[in-house]
């Protein structure tokens, strides 16, 4: 059976132990060097360019807010309009005979729904279509002849605000 016996440090190890830890004592020992007018310029240029990117990714951050707080403010007036159009429409629908009323009361309405469309407002397609929950809220189901899930009457206007619906279209629905 072999024993296994600890060597001794050779003269080498020491020395470079020795080296090492002279190193390690005079590196902490030692200030940093000054910087020279090259690392200085590096480091400035550096720093603009963080600047500038910085101030472009503002630029960019400031005109999507703007943006979406007009879309916003659009669609908040929008909504409140979007009750005249009922009244509007209730008032064509129960006029009386005279019609100079009548065509006054419609031309103010057609210029009021131009105008909202120019704004991006559209009315919702329902009378007819298939019923589509994203778009139409059921109020009636009534048994018909029709295919089931078919609109056959809008008892609420529903609009969208650029593909946003702003309010659902109140229906019947076909069983």
């Amino acid at each position: 059976m072999k024993t296994i016996s600890k060597k001794e440090p050779t003269k080498e190890t020491k020395n470079n132990l020795h080296k090492e830890s002279s190193t390690k004592a005079s590196a902490e020992t030692k200030k940093p060097s000054p910087k020279t007018d090259a690392d200085l310029l590096v480091e400035s240029k550096d720093r603009l360019l963080r600047l500038q990117a910085e101030f472009a990714n503002f630029q960019k951050r400031t005109i999507e807010e703007n943006s979406q707080a007009y879309s916003r403010g659009v669609e908040e007036s929008l909504k409140k309009f979007v009750t005249v159009f009922d009244d509007f429409q209730m008032a064509l629908n129960n006029a009386s005979s005279d019609d100079s009323f009548k065509k006054g009361m419609e031309l103010i309405f057609a210029k009021l729904v131009s105008g909202s469309e120019d704004l991006g407002l559209q009315k919702i397609k329902s009378v007819g279509e298939k019923f589509d929950p994203k778009l139409h809220e059921a109020l009636l189901v009534e048994e018909s002849n029709k295919h089931s899930q078919v609109i056959l009457e809008e008892l609420q206007s529903g609009y969208l605000l650029s593909e946003r619906v702003i309010r659902t279209a109140k229906v019947k629905v076909s069983k």
